[in-house]
């Protein structure tokens, strides 16, 4: 039996979760929680145990780095990527970030929409153990 990854969407916009979301779970790989305001995320996580968290690089109150730093500490989340974003809304539907910042991965500037749920699905994805 397969489940379903769970990614824990930390956005204020809702037309961007929408938008990340649609792409996702179009996939039938994931169930999302969006969550819209990142005082509520830590909380968030506790009841969903994500397998991913994403955070829109935007974010404030408090900053989402600190936000992602209390997860990280969380001995429940130790292994749970983090990574932040930003949403292109356009037509084209971008994905943009860049690197690594302070020890949290990025998606790489910018993708299209498909290239992020490909890098998504190698995020979540168990790491095959090497043979014998």
């Amino acid at each position: 039996m397969t489940f379903l990854k769970r990614i824990l969407l930390v956005d204020y916009e809702p037309n961007v979760t929408a938008m990340v979301r649609s792409a996702l779970e179009k996939t039938g790989k994931y169930v999302i929680k969006e969550e819209h305001d990142s005082r509520h995320a830590m909380n968030a996580a506790r009841w969903f145990q994500p397998d991913l968290v994403l955070f829109d690089v935007k974010v404030t109150k408090p900053d989402a780095s600190a936000v992602a730093r209390e997860l990280q500490a969380d001995a429940s989340f130790k292994d749970t990527p983090v990574v932040f974003l930003s949403v292109n809304g356009s037509a084209e539907g971008g994905v943009s970030s860049g690197g690594i910042l302070s020890g949290y991965s990025f998606v790489a500037n910018p993708v299209p929409i498909e290239e992020f749920v490909r890098c998504v699905g190698e995020l979540v994805s168990p790491t095959p153990k090497p043979a014998a």
